[in-house]
């Protein structure tokens, strides 16, 4: 009998112990008083790849806390996504403001949080005067392939392979109608060759799904073009014979996007509708021309790969456009 006792006696201390162990846990799900090891908790801190952006940035955050945290929190007002759990996120920021940005870091021993005040400061793009820039510049308006002279921009009048066709752009102005046989292509003026900085943008419309050319200058060989053109798949693809490299962006869905890639000698960005698509470095093979120069191509690679669709305001630049200027440019009706 005192056996049987004992051993209720023993089973209900046990229950007692668990529903101690249980009562003892906080909202985080860890023990609290002096089973929870405070020398071992994570000590929370962060840093920013940038605090001081432009709307239409990206900002990554980078997790630099001790004590090897498992579980991170993060709160980003004004971001997307404004939450995560990733231990370092990539947010964008699309509104101008000054934002906090709150990180909860935990473990098995507890938890941390900081709030750093104002921590990140996004503005609009500066107001830039992108005409100066440009080397050559077609509008379509009035109809025709001349160059758009206004703040000296160089005076040559494109040609067409075959009828030319005009459309209007939404937000007025006129726009270049590429039936697949009337590619353009500018007398006399070769773009940028060797490795020099360069971009190219332009708006385009079309639900074609055959490679095609946007715009394009230099001979075949190895590392010789400079082609700017889209993919079977709808994504653009800057390419230079050797090499290349696509977008994600699918853009032939039958609406306008404006499409720009920059080059420095080094890294080849792409963007769609002002926000960057693709970004790859340490290319340095590129040399345009160097197994001879062409006449710049539009809507075309060299008279093949020929463009289907409609496009407006193309611009080549012997300047790397800087993504607050490739933003403006997008924005511009």
């Amino acid at each position: 009998m005192n056996h049987i006792k004992k051993y209720i006696k023993s089973a209900s201390l046990s229950l007692a112990m668990v529903m101690l162990l249980f009562s003892c846990t906080n909202d985080d799900g860890y023990f609290k008083g002096d089973i929870v090891k405070s020398d071992l908790a994570p000590v929370v801190s962060f840093t920013a790849s940038e605090t001081s952006v432009f709307f239409g940035s990206s900002v990554t955050f980078t997790d630099t806390s001790t004590g090897t945290p498992s579980l991170w929190t993060w709160n980003m007002p004004g971001a997307t996504p404004s939450y995560s759990n990733e231990a370092n996120p990539t947010v964008l920021y699309q509104s101008a403001g000054v934002y906090d940005v709150t990180l909860t870091v935990r473990n098995e021993h507890g938890a941390d949080e900081t709030v750093l005040v104002d921590y990140i400061e996004v503005t609009a793009p500066p107001i830039v005067d992108i005409d100066t820039k440009a080397q050559v510049r077609y509008t379509f308006d009035d109809d025709n392939l001349d160059s758009d002279l206004d703040k000296g921009i160089q005076d040559i009048t494109a040609t067409a392979g075959g009828a030319t066709q005009y459309a209007i752009r939404p937000g007025g102005g006129g726009a270049y109608v590429c039936s697949g046989s009337n590619p353009l292509t500018i007398p006399g003026y070769t773009g940028v060759n060797g490795a020099g900085s360069r971009s190219v943008a332009l708006w385009i419309k079309t639900t074609h799904a055959g490679t095609s050319g946007l715009v394009h200058w230099g001979n075949a060989g190895t590392f010789s073009r400079s082609s700017f053109k889209m993919q079977n798949t709808g994504v653009l693809r800057y390419e230079y014979q050797g090499g290349g490299h696509n977008a994600s962006t699918v853009v032939n869905d039958g609406t306008w996007h404006h499409v720009a890639y920059t080059y420095d000698g080094d890294t080849i960005k792409i963007y769609v509708d002002g926000t960057e698509d693709f970004s790859v470095s340490g290319i340095t093979v590129i040399n345009t021309g160097n197994t001879g120069e062409t006449d710049v191509n539009i809507g075309s690679q060299l008279g093949g790969s020929v463009w289907q669709g409609t496009m407006d305001d193309v611009r080549i630049f012997d300047t790397v456009l800087t993504p607050a200027e490739v933003l403006t440019l997008s924005e511009i009706d």
